[in-house]
Protein backbone atom coordinates (compact mmCIF):
# COMPACT_ATOMS: atom_id res chain seq x y z
CA UNK A 1 0.00 0.00 0.00
CA UNK A 2 1.29 3.62 -0.86
CA UNK A 3 1.19 5.75 1.48
CA UNK A 4 -0.33 8.85 0.80
CA UNK A 5 1.11 12.57 1.04
CA UNK A 6 -0.64 15.03 2.88
CA UNK A 7 -0.45 18.27 0.54
CA UNK A 8 -1.73 21.86 1.97
CA UNK A 9 -4.19 23.00 -0.68
CA UNK A 10 -5.37 25.74 1.27
CA UNK A 11 -4.90 27.71 5.19
CA UNK A 12 -6.55 30.45 6.60
CA UNK A 13 -4.86 33.59 7.22
CA UNK A 14 -5.15 36.10 9.98
CA UNK A 15 -7.28 39.40 9.35
CA UNK A 16 -8.88 42.17 11.20
CA UNK A 17 -11.92 42.16 10.13
CA UNK A 18 -12.67 39.36 7.64
CA UNK A 19 -10.90 36.34 6.54
CA UNK A 20 -8.58 35.41 4.21
CA UNK A 21 -7.17 31.69 3.34
CA UNK A 22 -3.73 30.91 1.36
CA UNK A 23 -4.12 28.29 -1.84
CA UNK A 24 -2.07 25.92 -3.55
CA UNK A 25 -1.89 23.91 -6.52
CA UNK A 26 0.96 22.33 -8.76
CA UNK A 27 -1.15 23.06 -11.87
CA UNK A 28 -3.50 26.48 -12.37
CA UNK A 29 -6.58 24.63 -12.28
CA UNK A 30 -5.49 22.57 -8.96
CA UNK A 31 -4.94 26.40 -7.55
CA UNK A 32 -8.86 27.60 -8.52
CA UNK A 33 -10.32 24.03 -7.01
CA UNK A 34 -8.17 24.59 -3.82
CA UNK A 35 -9.49 28.60 -3.34
CA UNK A 36 -12.90 27.01 -3.90
CA UNK A 37 -12.44 24.13 -1.31
CA UNK A 38 -11.01 26.83 0.76
CA UNK A 39 -13.81 29.63 0.92
CA UNK A 40 -16.26 26.94 1.37
CA UNK A 41 -14.42 25.21 4.16
CA UNK A 42 -14.76 28.94 5.74
CA UNK A 43 -18.69 28.51 5.21
CA UNK A 44 -18.68 24.61 6.67
CA UNK A 45 -17.02 21.21 7.06
CA UNK A 46 -16.86 20.44 3.78
CA UNK A 47 -16.97 16.83 5.00
CA UNK A 48 -20.37 17.19 5.91
CA UNK A 49 -21.22 18.07 2.07
CA UNK A 50 -22.55 15.71 -0.03
CA UNK A 51 -21.62 15.75 -3.75
CA UNK A 52 -25.41 15.02 -4.84
CA UNK A 53 -26.12 17.63 -6.81
CA UNK A 54 -23.55 18.52 -10.33
CA UNK A 55 -23.45 22.35 -12.04
CA UNK A 56 -21.36 22.78 -14.95
CA UNK A 57 -20.36 26.24 -14.76
CA UNK A 58 -18.54 28.85 -16.91
CA UNK A 59 -16.55 32.46 -15.94
CA UNK A 60 -14.89 35.11 -17.71
CA UNK A 61 -12.10 37.84 -16.45
CA UNK A 62 -9.76 40.15 -18.04
CA UNK A 63 -7.17 38.73 -19.12
CA UNK A 64 -4.30 40.83 -17.20
CA UNK A 65 -3.56 38.10 -15.59
CA UNK A 66 -5.45 35.58 -13.40
CA UNK A 67 -6.91 37.37 -10.40
CA UNK A 68 -9.81 38.75 -12.11
CA UNK A 69 -10.73 35.30 -13.25
CA UNK A 70 -10.49 34.24 -9.76
CA UNK A 71 -12.65 36.92 -8.19
CA UNK A 72 -15.08 35.90 -11.10
CA UNK A 73 -14.75 32.33 -10.01
CA UNK A 74 -15.36 32.79 -6.29
CA UNK A 75 -18.06 35.31 -6.80
CA UNK A 76 -20.02 33.02 -9.23
CA UNK A 77 -20.20 30.87 -6.71
CA UNK A 78 -21.44 32.70 -3.20
CA UNK A 79 -23.62 33.67 -5.79
CA UNK A 80 -24.98 30.16 -6.29
CA UNK A 81 -24.43 29.39 -2.51
CA UNK A 82 -26.75 32.36 -2.08
CA UNK A 83 -29.79 31.75 -4.75
CA UNK A 84 -29.68 28.26 -4.56
CA UNK A 85 -29.09 27.51 -1.28
CA UNK A 86 -26.45 24.99 -2.13
CA UNK A 87 -23.35 24.08 -0.22
CA UNK A 88 -20.25 22.65 -2.98
CA UNK A 89 -17.69 20.11 -1.63
CA UNK A 90 -16.10 19.25 -4.97
CA UNK A 91 -14.76 21.55 -7.73
CA UNK A 92 -13.01 19.99 -10.87
CA UNK A 93 -11.74 22.83 -13.31
CA UNK A 94 -12.30 21.59 -17.00
CA UNK A 95 -10.03 24.28 -18.82
CA UNK A 96 -9.07 27.70 -18.33
CA UNK A 97 -8.21 29.66 -21.72
CA UNK A 98 -7.56 32.62 -22.99
CA UNK A 99 -10.38 33.64 -25.62
CA UNK A 100 -10.84 37.38 -27.51
CA UNK A 101 -8.85 38.97 -24.27
CA UNK A 102 -10.35 37.45 -21.76
CA UNK A 103 -9.68 34.52 -19.42
CA UNK A 104 -12.30 32.05 -19.82
CA UNK A 105 -12.83 29.28 -16.72
CA UNK A 106 -15.10 26.00 -16.94
CA UNK A 107 -15.89 24.03 -14.37
CA UNK A 108 -18.13 20.94 -12.43
CA UNK A 109 -18.74 21.53 -9.02
CA UNK A 110 -21.06 19.33 -6.80
CA UNK A 111 -22.70 19.83 -3.81
CA UNK A 112 -26.18 19.57 -2.34
CA UNK A 113 -29.01 21.86 -0.63
CA UNK A 114 -27.94 23.25 2.57
CA UNK A 115 -30.14 21.61 5.42
CA UNK A 116 -29.15 22.79 8.64
CA UNK A 117 -29.75 19.61 10.41
CA UNK A 118 -26.49 18.82 9.17
CA UNK A 119 -24.66 21.90 8.02
CA UNK A 120 -23.38 23.90 10.80
CA UNK A 121 -22.87 27.50 8.73
CA UNK A 122 -20.17 28.94 10.72
CA UNK A 123 -19.58 32.02 8.48
CA UNK A 124 -21.04 33.31 5.60
CA UNK A 125 -19.04 34.82 2.95
CA UNK A 126 -20.26 37.91 1.75
CA UNK A 127 -17.60 38.25 -1.08
CA UNK A 128 -13.87 37.85 -2.42
CA UNK A 129 -12.32 41.03 -2.62
CA UNK A 130 -9.30 42.54 -4.54
CA UNK A 131 -7.70 43.52 -1.18
CA UNK A 132 -4.33 41.56 -0.91
CA UNK A 133 -5.70 39.52 -4.27
CA UNK A 134 -2.53 37.83 -5.46
CA UNK A 135 -1.49 34.72 -7.64
CA UNK A 136 2.01 33.33 -8.23
CA UNK A 137 3.80 31.21 -10.02
CA UNK A 138 7.20 29.82 -8.48
CA UNK A 139 9.36 29.91 -10.84
CA UNK A 140 11.76 27.23 -9.18
CA UNK A 141 9.12 24.66 -8.38
CA UNK A 142 6.25 25.69 -10.88
CA UNK A 143 3.76 25.45 -8.08
CA UNK A 144 1.22 27.98 -8.16
CA UNK A 145 0.11 30.10 -4.68
CA UNK A 146 -2.28 32.67 -4.18
CA UNK A 147 -3.80 34.77 -1.20
CA UNK A 148 -7.76 36.13 -1.30
CA UNK A 149 -9.36 38.04 1.87
CA UNK A 150 -13.37 37.42 1.70
CA UNK A 151 -15.58 39.71 3.56
CA UNK A 152 -17.97 37.84 6.21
Amino acid sequence: MKNKINIIKYRYIDHLSDIGIEFYGSTLPELFENAAAGMFSIMCDLKLIKPMEKKIIKVTGENTGYEDLLISWLEKLIYLYEVSSMLFSEFRVIEIKEKSGKNILEAEISGEKIDLRRHKISAAVKAATYHKLEIKKNRADNNWKGKVIFDV
